[in-house]
């Protein structure tokens, strides 16, 4: 992220698409570029809310994962792969433990409010799944059924 907003509120509230407000920590807006600049474009630091185009099962799920980072350190996108994946075991193994249907679900948010952090993170996590599999398996994950095929094809 290019700039870091100091002097943050110590949580915050965001009014979701389907109309839930939900309580999060201020250091989410470092976290997010959307709301960063919903927050910078605010007339009055006191606002009530911060209204998000995301749905609350999809925000609840990223903000459950975003509790795995450190978020008093600001986030360097330029780490090397396996510096970042050692720096954020606990993410990785949350995310090894999480249903699919509910990464889908967190990634929307994740991609709406463009955090960086959880969309590298989450990621890295894909690419060392498919790195694990083999072809077919990954063939079958992109473009479907391939019963048809064995592990010998």
């Amino acid at each position: 992220m290019a700039s870091i907003i100091v002097n943050l509120p110590e949580t915050i509230k965001i009014r979701t698409s389907d109309n839930e407000v939900l309580m999060a920590t201020g250091k989410l807006i470092n976290e997010s570029e959307v709301l960063k600049k919903a927050f910078e474009m605010q007339h009055s630091p006191e606002a009530d809310e911060i209204p998000v185009p995301v749905e609350s099962a999809s925000l609840k799920k990223a903000l459950e994962f975003l509790e795995y980072f450190d978020l008093d350190e600001p986030y360097t996108p330029d780490l090397n792969r396996e510096i970042f994946e050692q720096a954020n075991v606990p993410a990785m193994k949350f995310l090894a433990g999480m249903p699919e249907a509910d990464k889908v679900l967190m990634q929307q948010a994740i991609d709406i409010l463009q955090c960086n952090r959880l969309a590298d993170c989450l990621l890295l996590f894909i690419l060392d799944a498919l790195n694990k599999q083999k072809v077919y398996q990954i063939r079958d994950n992109f473009f479907g059924d391939c019963d048809s095929y064995t592990e010998e094809d």
